[in-house]
């Protein structure tokens, strides 16, 4: 009886595994984007000027300092990333294996985004820490969940990628809406400093966070992963290092450590460029942004139709050259640039933008896959969260190496007279370092050597151990 119930639930397992999602219930599953996307460039592009200058206009903690803590409090992620996965995939609940995480950091993350995007004039680095401790708990616990569930209620090679599609254009789309938060305040005629423009981030947030999460608890399935036999029982370092080992997802995680740091570099300096740079005002970078964004959502069905066509990877490349070569162009511009010249430079950086990100989130979920075909175990969770680690350590050499080239080799400082050689050494560490990164991520993916070949066999390997399972269960069962 114990093995016909274990074939019947492996023949059940293969059934639910070949449907696709419906559309509505991908974007249901998309909806946690939504909170999402103010963690990503809205955190660098305004939450880190507003710590970083001067009283009235900010907090007061000043650039180095501000670059200073978001670096280490990133790294401190580190530590705790790997045990969030642990976690995920190891304990679970009547709900399933992600639902309950979800559902866990709703309170987190909407406490402490009040407290982060609502900061007292004078804050001290006590309260900055404290806060974005708890916060960063918050959002990996999400961003950890959300990602490892993709796995599992994906069809196909090419399903993950569309799992991780409509989540970055509601992301995008959301960032997009954040990032507007000035300019539409200012057509609205509300007069709001920058304390009041990230409030109002922080209040859509906290607002949208409970609803996205109860639609995805409500109306997307928590199934088994396939090749999935036994769970994850303790918390091992020896598996996440021979992960970090192999040819696959090391090269997985150097590329998203390149990528994440060239994002970086351009969220916490886009806003001085604009200004000091090419001088455009709070309405015009605002609008920037946004177009910025509307043309990351309008390319991101091409980069899916030519990973499609070809291989994730192939389509990983073109993306980070083309990202590469768009910002290295800021840097001629400079000298001679106005807001125009800024605007058409922006919009073609905003092409490939989005790409990188859904695509290398879509080959870890093959990788999942893969390492659960060797091992039988889902540790989709861990896999996400070291994903997330090197995420983090990107973002965090950003702001603080990022920071510490503008402020002290460069000599720039916001808010204050600054030479042509400050400007143009802040323009140079705009353009140059994550355009430099960009193309060394690109070539890192030429030769990544998860293909397509090599999923659809791993799926065939599984398919077979499905059919020599289930194919004796009928004699069991007449016995």
């Amino acid at each position: 009886m114990a093995v016909t119930f274990a074939q019947g639930t492996v023949r059940g397992m293969s059934q639910s595994q070949s449907k696709r999602l419906s559309f509505p219930r991908v974007l249901a599953f998309a909806s946690l984007s939504i909170p999402i996307a103010g963690v990503g460039l809205p955190l660098g592009v305004y939450l880190a000027p507003l710590y970083a200058n001067e009283a009235p206009h900010g907090v007061g903690l000043g650039l180095e300092l501000t670059g200073l803590l978001f670096m280490l409090l990133r790294f401190w992620d580190i530590v705790t990333d790997p045990v969030m996965g642990y976690m995920v995939d190891r304990y679970r609940t009547p709900l399933g294996r992600v639902r309950h995480w979800i559902i866990l950091c709703v309170p987190i993350l909407g406490i402490s985004t009040f407290f982060v995007y609502m900061p007292p004039v004078g804050a001290g680095p006590g309260y900055f820490i404290g806060w974005m401790l708890v916060f960063y708990v918050g959002f990996t616990l999400l961003q950890t969940s959300r990602s490892s569930w993709v796995p599992a209620i994906a069809s196909d090679y090419d399903d993950r990628s569309r799992l991780f599609l409509w989540p970055e254009i509601i992301s995008v789309f959301s960032m997009l809406i954040l990032l507007a938060v000035p300019l539409i305040l200012s057509t609205l005629g509300v007069e709001a400093d920058r304390f009041g423009q990230v409030a109002v981030m922080g209040w859509m947030m906290i607002l949208t966070l409970p609803i996205a999460a109860a639609l995805s608890c409500f109306f997307v399935p928590d199934p088994r992963l396939r090749g999935e036999s036994k769970s994850v029982e303790k918390f091992e370092i020896r598996p996440l290092i021979e992960a970090l080992r192999g040819p696959m997802f090391s090269r997985l995680v150097t590329m998203e450590l390149l990528v994440s740091t060239a994002i970086s570099v351009t969220a916490a300096n886009f806003l001085f460029v604009a200004e000091y740079a090419f001088g455009a005002n709070d309405a015009q970078t605002s609008m920037t942004l946004m177009l910025f964004f509307v043309m990351a959502i309008l390319a991101l069905p091409f980069w899916l139709w030519l990973a499609k066509r070809t291989e994730k990877r192939n389509a990983f490349f073109i993306a980070t050259t083309f990202s590469g070569v768009a910002f290295i162009a800021f840097i001629p511009l400079a000298p001679f640039g106005n807001f125009t010249t800024f605007l058409i430079a922006s919009l073609i950086a905003g092409i490939p933008f989005s790409a990188p990100i859904f695509l290398s989130r879509a080959m870890t979920a093959d990788v999942v896959e893969w390492q659960a075909a060797q091992t039988g175990e889902n540790r989709a969770g861990n896999f996400y969260a070291l994903l997330t680690s090197f995420n983090k350590v990107g973002s965090s050499l950003a702001f603080g190496v990022g920071y510490f080239l503008v402020g002290r080799i460069a000599g720039f400082r916001p808010g204050q007279e600054n030479s042509d050689g400050a400007t143009f050494g802040l323009v140079l560490v705009f353009g140059f370092l994550p355009g430099l990164l960009y193309l060394l991520a690109g070539q890192l993916a030429r030769r990544y050597p998860l293909t397509r070949a090599v999923q659809e066999e791993t799926a065939r390997k599984l398919e077979g151990r499905v059919e020599i399972a289930s194919g004796p269960a009928e004699g069991t069962a007449s016995i």
